[in-house]
């Protein structure tokens, strides 16, 4: 094994009894500090692929190999061999995960959203957890709200704080799916800012997205993906100035202006 943290091996997902091919056989290594953006088409199964790295999919075949631990496996061997059920949850605090929309809880305040799972699931100290949290607003600008509550932000205050509570976890790599689609357009470069920040500082990271800019200047590498395959994988330069599918092209000449 080399530099890797997540191989994608031959991954499927069907419905309809094989009617509906959201992912049909796409394999793919994802290594670290990379910032793997995923492009295509509505539909092209983009986000049924980032979902089903942790397994909020569940794969109709193939293979996630996660830090050497295959996971879509009910069991695994241990360190001493024996077969033991796989803990998919312990797989799942290794990866942060950013969705659309913010999932804050409206009744806590911006704090206790941030410290409630790692005080939780990590058993993290209170005052521990507070103070991470604390610096992790400061390096995101909200610091002055975290007594807040997610009613008292705007959309981009939102969505920055979901990429930080995801962080407090200290995830292996985090999983960004359309983070900035729900937003307001004045609102999209900030939570942007966070990502490139994330990218530069060597988060791995998979990032579904419609920013073609964002995935220009951050992406290490593009995937692009359509009906459920994975079509055309490159460096940036490569994909946007000499794509090669014919749906890539398609595509590009729609978004690309």
């Amino acid at each position: 094994m080399g530099n890797e943290l997540i191989q994608v091996r031959d991954l499927k997902k069907y419905y309809n009894h094989g009617a509906i091919k959201a992912l049909d056989g796409v394999t793919v290594d994802i290594d670290r500090g990379d910032v793997m953006v995923v492009i295509g088409p509505s539909g092209s199964g983009k986000s049924t692929f980032l979902r089903s790295l942790n397994l909020l999919e569940e794969p109709t075949g193939g293979e996630i190999i996660f830090d050497g631990v295959d996971i879509t496996k009910k069991k695994i061997r241990n360190a001493e061999g024996k077969w033991v059920k796989l803990d998919i949850d312990v797989h799942r605090q290794k990866m942060g995960m950013v969705f659309q929309h913010f999932n804050l809880f409206p009744h806590k305040t911006i704090l206790d959203n941030m410290t409630l799972a790692p005080i939780q699931v990590k058993h993290m100290n209170k005052a521990a957890a507070e103070e991470m949290a604390r610096s992790l607003l400061r390096r995101v600008g909200l610091e002055d709200r975290a007594a807040a509550y997610p009613i008292q932000l705007s959309g981009g205050q939102k969505q920055r704080v979901a990429i930080v509570r995801a962080l407090m976890m200290e995830p292996e790599v985090m999983l960004f799916d359309e983070p900035t689609s729900a937003l307001d357009p004045e609102m999209v470069g900030e939570v942007l800012d966070v990502m490139k920040e994330l990218a530069r500082d060597g988060m791995t990271m998979v990032v579904v997205t419609h920013e073609m800019g964002f995935a220009k200047e951050v992406g290490s590498r593009v995937l692009f993906m359509a009906d459920g395959k994975l079509l055309e994988e490159g460096a940036p330069e490569a994909v946007f100035c000499n794509p090669q599918h014919p749906r890539l092209q398609d595509f590009l000449s729609k978004v690309l202006i």
